[in-house]
């Protein structure tokens, strides 16, 4: 037997459990955003470096190569800036959903141990029920007999 409480702690529980599942599914997609632009801002730095190595591996070069090659490298050093930004943002999100899903999953089983909590109440209570019938049906047994 069910009684409304728990029912209500059911419905809890379903909520919270799906809030679980929803903020679970957030956090995977922005950790893959996070490896994603990881992956593209140690490209970019890959990409950096073996243009300041080509650009003083050469010994001879034409003045417009070298402006050319000081702009790229400015302009890479620009975006790896841009995306160094961008993945602390992600990282910061990350570290967000973690601290909500944690919240999420604590708020479960808070009401996961009230349901219990009031299901142990009932059983206590219908224990006590069944003991009092059992010892007015042993009182009227005795009365009988006597």
């Amino acid at each position: 037997m069910m009684s409304s409480k728990t029912v209500r702690f059911n419905t809890i529980i379903n909520v919270r459990e799906h809030q679980k599942k929803q903020t679970t599914k957030e956090l995977s997609q922005i950790s893959r955003q996070k490896k994603e632009e990881t992956e593209k801002l140690s490209d970019m730095h890959d990409e950096h470096h073996d243009a300041m190595t080509s650009s003083f591996s050469s010994t001879r070069s034409k003045a417009t190569d070298i402006q050319t090659n000081s702009a790229f490298i400015k302009r890479l050093a620009t975006d790896i800036t841009h995306q160094t930004t961008k993945v602390e943002k992600i990282r910061g999100q990350e570290e967000d959903k973690r601290v909500e899903l944690l919240e999420r999953v604590k708020a479960k089983t808070v009401i996961e141990k009230l349901q219990e909590r009031a299901k142990e109440e009932i059983r206590i209570d219908a224990d006590k029920k069944e003991q009092n019938l059992l010892d007015t049906l042993g009182q009227r047994t005795v009365d009988k007999n006597a």
